[in-house]
């Protein structure tokens, strides 16, 4: 038994990953094969393959519903956080594994050094006790850095270094720090700068609301929708019959959000847009995340590179849950 082929390191997940094998007898057998979570020692899943020789198995299903993306539970710093973009895994099989292997979310170009993996505009606004995520990909060996400056009535600055390779994601939050009103942050590539991303801190209008979701290179994204056009609130009285008549047994509620983007240029109007292919939505109020459900069926973006805004419409992803 040997595999005779498996996927490229740092292949993506939401592509065919497939591994092929031969018994190296021509006496066709039942073979079993195992998804191992390297890091965890968990199993994924596992395929049997009845009567054969050789074959081949597709692991990527596995790994979309093992790799589940997700934001992290509390962001007090800045620094590296997780957020299930990378699984390393073996397969097994007759006692044989193949070489280990990191998957990553993203689809990136393998020529490339490093990857932005952010679709959104480099000058952001956010409260300073909110925080944003910064997401990239490198190739092992290539150290990447973030000079992260924090301005205000004096200046201080941080570096975070990350360790190599991989699909990353940096949080950044001026949590805890008074006086600062501009954040800058410098992504140095073998320390050379490579992109900057700036953040004015200001207070949030009343009525915003801060939305996480899954880009395109199912990266995090987060937006502050500052104007709130409406809310919708729903409520069901259930009944049931009983010997002593109708009787009221439960109220079921839901409330949905309309929310407006501030009027942003074509390219951050995009950006936004992706929202509407995320798998996952989240509203985000100052360092804790709450999971809805996107109502909004499709996004009118004007064809021109004039300013323009979009709405969407969000509701709890639990019945009975309340927006905050």
């Amino acid at each position: 038994m040997k595999f005779t082929s498996i996927p490229e390191a740092y292949s993506s997940f939401r592509e065919p990953l497939l591994y092929t094998f031969n018994t190296e007898s021509t006496t066709p057998r039942d073979v079993e094969l195992k998804i191992i979570n390297r890091t965890t020692g968990e199993e994924i899943g596992r395929k049997r393959l009845y009567n054969v020789t050789t074959g081949e198995v597709d692991i990527a299903p596995y790994l979309r519903s093992a790799a589940r993306t997700t934001l992290p539970s509390s962001i007090e710093e800045c620094g590296e956080v997780s957020v299930g973009t990378t699984i390393k895994v073996v397969v097994e099989a007759e006692g044989v594994t193949s070489s280990s292997r990191n998957f990553i979310a993203a689809t990136i170009d393998r020529d490339a050094l490093f990857t932005l993996l952010t679709t959104q505009q480099r000058h952001r606004t956010m409260e300073r006790d909110e925080f944003d995520l910064i997401s990239y990909f490198t190739w092992p060996d290539i150290v990447v850095s973030f000079d992260v400056e924090f301005i205000g009535s004096g200046t201080d600055l941080i570096t975070i270094t990350p360790p190599s390779g991989g699909q990353r994601t940096v949080a950044v939050t001026a949590r805890g720090r008074e006086g600062v009103d501009t954040i800058r942050v410098s992504i140095k590539v073998d320390d050379q700068v490579q992109e900057e991303i700036e953040y004015d801190l200001m207070p949030n209008i009343r009525g915003s609301h801060r939305v996480a979701w899954l880009n395109t290179h199912r990266s995090p994204e987060v937006y502050t929708f500052p104007l709130r056009k409406s809310v919708l609130i729903e409520a069901t009285r259930r009944h049931i019959e009983s010997v002593w008549g109708r009787e009221a047994a439960a109220v079921e509620g839901a409330s949905e959000l309309k929310l407006l983007s501030a009027y942003e240029p074509e390219h951050q109007l995009k950006a936004l847009a992706e929202i509407l292919h995320s798998p996952r939505v989240w509203l985000v109020e100052g360092l804790t995340v709450q999971d809805v459900m996107l109502t909004t069926d499709r996004v009118l973006l004007s064809p021109n590179e004039e300013m323009g805004i979009i709405e969407v419409d969000i509701r709890a992803a639990e019945e009975g849950v309340q927006l905050w």
